[in-house]
């Protein structure tokens, strides 16, 4: 199982300057529960010294088409572009859960993992910007992962701990070995799963019900 498609951002707007300490809303902004890729999603970037709040198309568009909306560790100091974008070009992407999916015998649920005690965490991210042939530009981030606690067929997103957000956003920090000894493994301790409606795959349903936990007890989707 890949790192999850779907995440959300629940966090009031006060919740999310105050935990990130931004200084410009350069977007509108809505909670949103159940963000899919190549959708506009909230970005963190550095611009002119400021911390500011932009939207991002969520999804790489790479040279050969294919829409990357994560990114393994490892891999990044295979390709060149993708070291391109950790020595120059990095974000935050601000999450309130992440949501995957556990197929158990006939059995598939939906899970949702969030943060015990913060109403957002700050899942590493990098950019590039796309120029269409009107020369117009559209920006567009993937979120980098690794392997997960949960086994070795999942992934999940590299988290950045407060003290390290100032110098992932610094764009004067170019060093790709100093930038990836920031990320951090998704620490069990700090972070909780729990049972949420399947429905979370359908990219239409935009809702409270999407974070609502479920009985464990109800049964399953299956198969």
């Amino acid at each position: 199982m890949r790192m999850c498609d779907r995440y959300s951002l629940t966090a009031e707007l006060s919740e999310l300057t105050e935990a990130f300490r931004i200084d410009r809303v350069h977007v509108p902004y809505t909670r949103r529960y159940n963000i899919a890729p190549t959708q506009q999603v909230p970005v963190i970037e550095q611009v002119d010294g400021e911390r500011c709040l932009n939207h991002h198309r969520w999804g790489l568009i790479p040279y050969w088409g294919k829409s990357s909306v994560h990114v393994k560790r490892e891999m990044l100091a295979d390709k060149p572009y993708l070291r391109y974008m950790l020595a120059k070009k990095r974000c935050v992407v601000p999450c309130s859960g992440f949501y995957f999916w556990r197929t158990d015998g006939k059995v598939r649920r939906a899970w949702r993992i969030v943060h015990r005690a913060e109403p957002a965490f700050a899942m590493a991210g990098i950019y590039e910007i796309w120029i269409d042939s009107e020369k117009r530009e559209y920006p567009m981030c993937t979120v980098i992962t690794t392997d997960s606690p949960f086994g070795p067929d999942y992934s999940v997103p590299l988290i950045l701990h407060d003290a390290a957000i100032d110098a992932w956003l610094d764009p004067e920090e170019r060093r790709p070995e100093a930038v990836r000894d920031l990320l951090f493994s998704l620490p069990e301790a700090e972070f909780r799963a729990y049972p949420v409606t399947p429905r979370v795959m359908d990219a239409t349903l935009e809702a409270p019900e999407c974070i609502a936990e479920l009985d464990p007890s109800l049964p399953p989707m299956k198969v």
